[in-house]
């Protein structure tokens, strides 16, 4: 009875255990299944678990078998758990790598190469923020309220010769080098620093921006601008919006405008050059001043309408010429001062050697002064075209005007202190009436020496002229500051740009106003006065005598 217990016990442990086997061998096989599709197990340790257990259950079982019979043992087969038949068929150390290897690749060659890859041309420039030789002051999200001051460090950006790949980058260390554009074009922006992402420069002069924090993906920004503070850290600000192009119908019509002035000018100059009465140093100065706005309005006019480059040398030249036009109506409002204040009062008459020496010091000063502040702009890298056409929506386009627009502002506001003062001359004498030539005419027994009154009325119709012609420029310019400051696009900033395109034929209409001036021309008009001019009527005949310097 006793043996018959032991045997049933035996066999009912037999069957719990097989039982128990099979349920496991089922689990770990539905597991390799599972880790074969996802890729997510760990062969390696399934196996471990599964030799572990296999190892346990047969311990257990053999103990067991002890207790039975020999008899009943010999006639049992037992057979060692294998793992042989429960494993995958790959080696699980190369199937990890396998996987590692499909999520990182080794380098960008197993990557899809990026439809859009940089390419360098001629235009490509790397867009600084400030001047060059100067540093972001203070900065804030929106950089057009940035300033800049004084450098403290060096820009030396990091610019790389890349090859772009889908969420990898392949640099081909080839040594790059791309000169400076200075300007933000953003009028709303992102700001960017070294110290959160990488900033690098690509060969076509846009910004690659890559996360510090290991993440794959990069970002490649062609609308941005960069630089650093003073303490050097390297910022970069992301154009969220950018500064609205002028509309080009706008452009063609103040460009016509100016070349319709062209003609006009040329004409100015070719008369105070060629007519005997008006070749003076007068009327040299203002045949010099004429065609320096004719060339400056040609070139600028010409840029605009075929749509050529403005930046470079260009930009310098266009921005030399309408300089020296300034400077040179500041030399004809000193001229006017010298005669009244110097000449007139002590009967002084330059002969042609000092006329000579006299107009050259205005060439020089007319040349010098324009030059001076084209080589500054040249050295900040600057753009060099003037503000017509802009608006200073951002601090960035107003500093790219610093030597146009403070410049020509200072002149203008010098030439009127100078007819100032001019007025005040010609109060003088007509109070006083005649002055002495000097000091040893105050005693002498023979009277007092008396103006010239044709040279008197010559400069003062030379010095009406001036006034006229100032007034003419200085409203021009005043409705340019007006268009360049005004934040909006409304339609009267085109009329003022338009007034400022004919800029040319007021002057011309000025010389047709005085005058003294209209005689002159109209007698050259009827072939150069050789025509019999009856009494009373305007072309009647004029002194031929030289004008006063």
């Amino acid at each position: 009875m006793g043996a018959y217990y032991r045997k049933s016990s035996f066999i009912l442990n037999f069957k719990v255990y097989l039982t128990i086997y099979i349920c496991i061998l089922m689990t770990m096989t539905k597991a390799e299944y599972v880790s074969n599709i996802t890729g997510v197990l760990d062969n390696k340790s399934a196996i471990t678990t599964l030799e572990e257990s296999s190892d346990a259950l047969y311990r257990t079982f053999n103990s067991s078998v002890k207790s039975v019979p020999d008899e009943l043992v010999s006639t049992m087969i037992v057979t060692p758990i294998s793992t042989d038949n429960v494993t995958s068929t790959r080696n699980p150390e190369s199937t990890l790598s396998t996987l590692v290897q499909k999520q990182t690749p080794a380098d960008c060659s197993q990557r899809e190469k990026s439809r859009s890859q940089p390419i360098p041309s001629s235009t490509s420039r790397v867009r600084k923020c400030c001047p060059l030789g100067e540093n972001l002051d203070f900065y804030r999200e929106n950089q057009s309220d940035s300033m800049c001051d004084g450098a403290v460090l060096s820009f030396e950006p990091t610019i790389i010769n890349a090859v772009l790949f889908d969420n990898c980058i392949e640099d081909l260390e080839i040594f790059t080098e791309l000169p400076y554009e200075v300007g933000n074009p953003c009028n709303s922006s992102f700001q960017y620093d070294d110290t959160e992402d990488l900033l690098f420069i690509l060969q076509d002069g846009s910004l690659l921006i890559i996360d510090k924090n290991g993440n794959e993906s990069y970002t490649v920004e062609e609308n941005y601008c960069l630089d650093q503070d003073k303490s050097g850290h390297m910022l970069a600000f992301i154009c969220i919006t950018q500064v609205d192009e002028v509309s080009k119908a706008k452009i063609i019509i103040v460009a016509v405008l100016m070349l319709v002035s062209m003609p006009c000018l040329l004409l100015v100059s070719y008369l105070h050059l060629t007519l005997r009465l008006l070749r003076n140093l007068h009327g040299w100065s203002l045949a010099l001043m004429s065609l320096c706005l004719a060339c400056g309005y040609f070139v600028y006019s010409v840029v605009h309408i075929y749509g050529i480059p403005s930046g470079g040398f260009i930009g310098y030249v266009i921005q030399f010429f309408i300089l020296s036009f300034f400077f040179w109506y500041l030399c004809i409002c000193c001229n006017v001062l010298l005669n009244i204040w110097y000449k007139l009062p002590y009967y002084i008459q330059f002969n042609k050697t000092w006329t000579i020496l006299n107009f050259g010091a205005y060439c020089v000063f007319s040349i010098t002064g324009p030059a001076i502040l084209v080589s500054l702009t040249v050295q900040k890298g600057l753009p060099g075209m003037p503000s017509y056409f802009l608006q200073g929506l951002t601090e960035s386009i107003r500093e790219s005007q610093r030597y146009f627009i403070p410049p020509v502002s200072t002149i203008l506001g010098l030439s009127f202190l100078v007819m100032v003062i001019s007025f005040f001359g010609f109060q003088r004498i007509k109070s006083v009436g005649y002055l002495i030539a000097n000091d040893d005419e105050k005693n002498a027994t023979t009277s007092i020496r008396q103006f010239d009154q044709q040279k008197y009325e010559d400069v003062k119709k030379d010095a009406k002229c001036v006034a006229l012609l100032g007034i003419i420029i200085i409203l021009a310019w005043l409705f340019e500051i007006v268009t360049f400051y005004s934040p909006g696009n409304e339609v009267y900033l085109l009329l003022c740009d338009m007034i400022n395109g004919l800029q040319g034929l007021w002057i011309l209409l000025i010389f047709l106003v005085v005058r003294r001036r209209r005689t002159i021309i109209l007698r050259w008009w009827y072939d150069r006065g050789t025509h019999t001019i009856a009494e009373g009527t305007e072309l009647q005949p004029v002194n031929k005598t030289e004008n006063p310097t």
